[in-house]
């Protein structure tokens, strides 16, 4: 792929694939019969990762704030979101990256290089924007068609991926992409423009939305939570990821090592599991039962306000059911914990909250289970927002309430630990409708 990328696919021979692997060709024959089934091996892990990467994956929280009621949940948001994701996946993902170089490359000597390009780069992404746009109907679109909508929404997206490969700053080239969406979903507002046919979001059935997860409900796991059921509560934070396969993921408050062991055997994650009041003699035992020695997961003591790390070790963070403790103060992310994140990496983050900070006149159902100190930890979308706003060198692609509140609450609750029994008291005085969890994600730039 990157000698394809690099001089193109007629210029490149089996003897300079050999050469840059070490190899000989009849070596490689062993497991390739020619370039060709190369070539066709690339377009299948295409195939796989295109959609998988950028299907589901979130509306940034601060993109499109404003947008009106009646365009959330539809067509028009899901474009946006799998714009964004698009956006990101194609300039920065290695592999994606390396493949727009190729048939970009090949597109005018090649007819079938150029039938790819068209389909990823060209009429593909028009159709599949035109769609969503007939979907607005007559009376939704007036006087423009759904092609010229389409032509509208996405001729920005080429010239501002044409401006990467020119060497655009892609932080800078994100924020145009934000506001391209905006003014065009302002546009269609300012003209009255409904959609006659919504895109159904229904969630899937609980057991078909955590299928990870579901593979942990055994009482020797479930006993191991230290609050509600933070595999769940991963998995969906991590639907639709963009961490580079195999990368090194810090696990960051990471109790008793549940979500460690969930992160390297369900996603293929190296993990380094990090606490500061977990023994990690006790965590790395635990993980040695469950097959993964220290050369996958590496069981560390750590405080979040002084990490142990080298800088950029990480390609992503995942932080469950902690942030919340430590990252209030607005200089926490740029000062402890981003010069630990690879350029380009995650931070993926999932925090008990509120529907609305209430803190001036706290319910009375909260505090059947918790003091107004413990409840100062809580807070609602708007206050993270603001706090990780005020972070330098970042996109924050989202900031919003999850879905799976009622199942990880249910989970942990039905444990028979003093922890959980405290928590009870609240939950069953009806404390669930003034929480949420929130989901956060952040790419370092």
């Amino acid at each position: 792929m990157k000698l394809f990328a690099r001089d193109g696919f007629e210029a490149v021979s089996v003897s300079m694939i050999a050469d840059e692997l070490g190899i000989t060709k009849g070596a490689l024959y062993k497991h390739y019969l020619n370039k060709r089934a190369i070539f066709d091996s690339i377009v299948q892990r295409m195939e796989r990762q295109n959609y998988d990467n950028a299907r589901r994956f979130d509306l940034p929280g601060d993109l499109l704030e404003g947008m009106p009621e009646r365009f959330k949940n539809t067509g028009v948001e899901k474009l946006c979101a799998y714009t964004m994701a698009q956006f990101v996946y194609w300039t920065e993902d290695e592999f994606a990256s390396r493949f727009r170089k190729l048939v970009s490359l090949e597109r005018y000597r090649n007819p079938e290089m150029n039938a790819l390009h068209q389909r990823y780069f060209g009429s593909g992404i028009l159709d599949y924007t035109e769609k969503i746009f007939a979907a607005m109907g007559e009376d939704g679109c007036g006087s423009l068609s759904p092609r010229t909508l389409s032509l509208e929404f996405c001729a920005p997206v080429f010239t501002l991926i044409n401006l990467f490969d020119g060497g655009g700053d892609p932080g800078e080239l994100a924020v145009c992409l934000k506001e391209h969406m905006e003014n065009f979903v302002a546009s269609l507002e300012k003209q009255g423009r409904v959609l006659a046919i919504p895109v159904s979001t229904a969630p899937a059935k609980p057991e078909l939305r955590y299928p990870k997860s579901s593979k942990y409900s055994q009482d020797g796991y479930m006993a191991m939570m230290m609050g509600p059921n933070p595999l769940k509560l991963a998995e969906e934070l991590l639907e639709g990821n963009l961490i580079r396969e195999g990368g090194t993921v810090c696990d960051l408050g990471c109790g008793r090592g549940l979500t460690s062991l969930f992160l390297a055997r369900e996603y293929g994650f190296k993990v380094v599991a990090a606490d500061l009041w977990s023994e990690p003699e006790d965590n790395a035992a635990f993980f040695l039962s469950q097959g993964f020695g220290p050369d996958k997961i590496r069981a560390v003591k750590a405080d979040a306000l002084a990490l142990p790390f080298a800088p950029e070790s990480f390609d992503a963070v995942l932080c469950v059911d902690s942030y919340h403790y430590f990252g209030r103060d607005k200089n926490f992310l740029n000062e402890k914990l981003l010069p630990y994140v690879r350029h380009g990496g995650y931070i993926y983050i999932a925090i008990p909250g509120m529907v609305k900070d209430c803190h001036q006149n706290l319910p009375r159902e909260l505090l059947f289970s918790w003091n107004p100190d413990q409840l100062d930890y809580m807070h609602d979308v708007h206050y993270w927002r603001a706090i990780l706003s005020a972070a330098r060198g970042i996109d924050l692609l989202a900031v919003r309430q999850m879905e799976g509140m009622d199942q990880v609450w249910q989970d942990w609750l039905r444990q028979d630990n003093p922890y959980a029994r405290q928590d009870r008291k609240a939950l069953e005085a009806g404390a669930g409708r003034y929480l949420n969890f929130i989901k956060i994600i952040i790419r370092k730039r």
